[in-house]
């Protein structure tokens, strides 16, 4: 194998390009957060580093984000953290060996796919500990390369060179969430715009901060989505434990969202509708309709045609779990929702949070809704996963309350989390 950097301004736009070059039989082996590359030079850049095999570039096609509308059968490939594909290998070469030892311990992102392995193709357990191995040489290979790289040349000014006053808010922002490279970019872009002032008020430097993040998060527009006639059918998806069950209760009780629609709630959890769905229906009338079969989809939609929004609260599992995606990628097919909200909870973390968006992308979401802010002292983790997936947010949930914790997708509600009282106790 061998590998090759391509840096974007997000992960997706990175491995659109890796895969136009390479094809999809790639391996991701590292994503990282750049300054000032020299072709970017002051900008925030993505770098994915890819391992391909030798000659790969030269045989492949051009890969095509997979198309969730389309009639045609979608393909088997799936999609795995830290691999887009699997890497193909030499069928003579891997007969002749003899089967090598069990190869070390991998981290956690590693440890779906070798389920999958195990579970679905137990004939080939050489073949994939092989691959395996070459990852793993391939990981130790990226580290030596990293730092030969031309790009760790252009070093960033210490943030000790700022004055103290810039520094303290540096410094609470990380401790929100935020990471360190983009916390110093927002100080750095302020103490510029401010023509290097050393006597500022925070508020002065905050203000600055407020429109950078501005132009990270965009609100999902439901004003214009409201203004339509036609039928709503907005799908949740995301994984165990996030909270969409109760996102779709709150979409459904919001008065400026669906709160004065005729609204229904379609519960395709295999285990049917929660005790607190139930009650919800009771309190609000609004219909719930439990649907585990997704060949009745017409059916379903035929019946509910009435409804002015229909909220689809899909069963959390992993997208890492063997063919997830693509049984989401075939229930979306049949289903044709009007919109696409993933639902991420910021109690979780980053790293994975950022692996959970790279695989639900592929099934094109229109929407994210941050859930939990509840459950986390660092909110500001949001910022980062906007940064690499672009998507304009939903909503933010904060607390169970079903008619009370929901906040429209507005930058100001996470300026206020960040920054409300925090300033002052600096």
């Amino acid at each position: 194998m061998q590998v090759r950097m391509y840096v974007a301004d997000s992960l997706p736009k990175a491995l659109v390009r890796a895969k136009t070059e390479l094809g999809s039989d790639i391996v991701i082996l590292e994503t990282k957060n750049i300054i000032n590359h020299p072709d970017y030079p002051g900008k925030r850049m993505i770098q994915a580093t890819v391992g391909f095999q030798n000659g790969q570039e030269k045989e492949v096609k051009n890969w095509e984000p997979p198309i969730v509308d389309s009639p045609t059968k979608p393909k088997k490939k799936r999609t795995y953290p830290g691999l887009t594909s699997k890497p193909k290998a030499d069928k003579k070469t891997v007969a002749s060996e003899k089967p090598k030892s069990k190869p070390a311990k991998k981290s956690n992102q590693f440890d779906s796919l070798i389920s999958n392995i195990l579970d679905n193709k137990p004939k080939e357990l050489d073949k994939e500990k092989n691959i395996l191995e070459e990852i793993s040489l391939l990981r130790n290979e990226i580290k030596e390369l990293g730092k030969k790289s031309d790009f760790n040349s252009k070093q960033i000014e210490s943030p000790t060179e700022l004055p103290e006053v810039y520094r303290e808010l540096e410094e609470m922002l990380k401790d929100n969430g935020i990471q360190d490279d983009m916390a110093y970019s927002f100080i750095k872009e302020a103490y510029l715009l401010l023509d290097g002032k050393s006597i500022v008020s925070k508020d002065e430097i905050s203000m600055l901060i407020k429109t950078e993040m501005d132009h990270l998060l965009k609100p999902y527009n439901f004003d214009r989505q409201l203004k339509s006639r036609k039928q709503k059918v907005i799908l949740l998806m995301g994984p165990t434990g996030v909270g969409k069950t109760t996102i779709a209760m709150k979409l459904a009780a919001h008065p400026d969202i669906y709160g004065n629609k005729k609204v229904t709630i379609i519960s395709t959890d295999p285990y049917g509708p929660s005790e607190a769905l139930k009650s919800f229906s009771r309190m609000s009338g609004t219909q719930i309709h439990e649907e585990k079969d997704i060949d009745k989809t017409e059916t379903m939609l035929e019946k509910y045609k009435s409804s002015d929004v229909l909220i689809v609260d899909t069963p959390g599992k992993s997208p890492f779990a063997p063919n997830q995606l693509g049984k989401m990628e075939n229930f979306i097919k049949k289903l044709k929702p009007t919109d696409i909200f993933l639902v991420l909870s910021v109690g979780s973390d980053l790293k994975d949070l950022v692996l959970l968006c790279a695989n639900y992308l592929l099934l094109k979401p229109t929407g994210i809704a941050f859930t939990k802010f509840d459950e986390t002292t660092q909110p500001g983790k949001v910022f980062s996963i906007l940064d690499v997936i672009s998507l304009p947010v939903a909503c933010f949930g904060d607390g169970k309350r079903i008619f009370i914790d929901l906040e429209k997708g507005n930058p100001q509600y996470m300026y206020d989390k960040i920054f409300e009282s925090k300033v002052k106790e600096i």
